[in-house]
């Protein structure tokens, strides 16, 4: 008597947790769902989630009739998944494939549910274990492409006037658009294109194990293409032959995450466009005199923890920057290891002031120090602000 007794326990428990982890999942499906309607999409979401969160409070209540909803929820599923995207593989195992799992493990309790042997059960739990594991074992294999729907976006004709000229932002605009205004080269004509020309930067990315790769977006501005290298050398290419203009091998070192993915570039004989959103911060003036150094100016933040203003016509140090060209990055920033803080992606301009982040190691040392947000005056590399997420209310200097 013990003994059964006991069994009955566990079977309780058992059906306790599936069941409650079925409504759980459902309850999730339903709000989701509900989201889903109130967009405008499709309600078999909601409705299947809430029909899921009932076959879990029945099967929590050891009631066969949750098994039986189940059953049907699931059945149901698989006529709308095969209607509404066919018999594509990737479409088809992201709509079934977690739920054919618990079908599994719902037949597998559904004797413990009717309190007797079930032989048919166990069957139904055989064949949704075959094709759980057929539509694992295709995930490794190749599946043709989902072919569109419909006749899909059209080309946007770009008149000659509006044509894009220049890429001088890491996402091409301020905001990182990352679109180009050119219809010159589209999907009927891609597949013609030739390299023009091949340039090696000599630096090659060697890792430790720690990472070194080139992942660099170049700027392209009038007739030059500025490219760095995982060690920061600034380059200058011609854009039409790949000529090199000038080299500047700053050669930051690091030991680890050794990369540039991007520099900044500023024009102080260009024109500033203040911001017409309300409520903006005007753009703050920056000036160069007339026939001074880098009246054009390419700036990066370097993997040793450097924010460095070159020439962009000829890649020599702007003096007037920081220290002959450099600001440190880690002055504020406390007693922090060269390898536990690194900047790898672009400084952003905006307007005139450059904007860097930086990477922080993470569970490393228990007074690391947060991932302030820097902002520098283009032309003299002084401090504008500070934004520290942990100490918020504190815009002068990182702590």
């Amino acid at each position: 008597m013990k003994r059964a007794s006991r069994a009955a326990g566990v079977s309780r428990f058992l059906l306790l947790g599936l069941g409650v982890v079925i409504a759980l999942l459902g309850l999730a499906l339903a709000v989701g769902g509900a989201k889903l309607v109130s967009l405008g999409g499709s309600w078999y979401f909601l409705l299947g989630g809430v029909a899921m969160a009932i076959s879990g409070l029945l099967i929590a209540r050891c009631k066969p009739a949750g098994a039986w909803l189940f059953a049907a929820f699931l059945v149901a599923t698989a006529v709308w998944a095969v209607a509404d995207v066919g018999l594509e593989y990737w479409p088809l195992f992201s709509r079934l494939f977690m739920f054919a799992v618990i079908g599994v493990v719902v037949a597998l309790v559904y004797p413990l549910l009717a309190g007797k042997p079930a032989r048919g059960a166990y069957g139904v739990a055989a064949v949704l274990a075959l094709g759980v594991a057929v539509a694992a074992g295709n995930m490794f294999v190749a599946h043709p492409s989902v072919a569109p729907t419909g006749a899909g976006p059209g080309m946007t004709p770009v008149a000659a006037a509006d044509a894009q000229k220049d890429w001088a932002h890491y996402g091409n605009t301020e905001g990182g658009s990352r679109f180009a205004a050119l219809d010159q080269i589209n999907r009927d004509n891609i597949d013609k294109l030739k390299v023009a020309w091949t340039y090696h930067t000599g630096d090659v990315a060697i890792s430790d194990g720690n990472g070194a790769e080139d992942q660099l977006t170049p700027l392209q501005v009038g007739n030059k293409v500025f490219i760095c290298t995982p060690h920061n050398n600034l380059i200058a290419l011609d854009a039409d032959t790949g000529k090199e203009l000038w080299k500047n091998e700053v050669n930051a070192k690091s030991a680890v995450w050794q990369r540039c993915r991007g520099m900044a570039y500023f024009d102080a004989s260009a024109p500033i466009a203040q911001p017409t959103q309300p409520s903006s911060s005007p753009i703050l003036t920056a000036s160069v005199p007339v026939g001074a150094q880098c009246q054009r100016r390419l700036l990066t933040n370097t993997i040793d923890a450097r924010l460095i203003a070159v020439d962009a016509d000829t890649g020599k140090f702007c003096e007037d920057f920081g220290t002959h060209g450099q600001v440190d990055l880690k002055a504020g920033l406390g007693n922090v290891p060269d390898s536990y803080y690194q900047l790898s992606s672009a400084p952003l301009m905006a307007g005139t002031t450059v904007v860097v982040g930086g990477r922080v190691a993470d569970n490393v040392q228990t007074d690391m120090p947060g991932g302030v947000i820097r902002g520098f005056d283009v032309i003299t590399g002084q401090m504008r602000w500070a934004f520290d997420p942990g100490n918020p209310e504190d815009k002068q200097a990182p702590t």
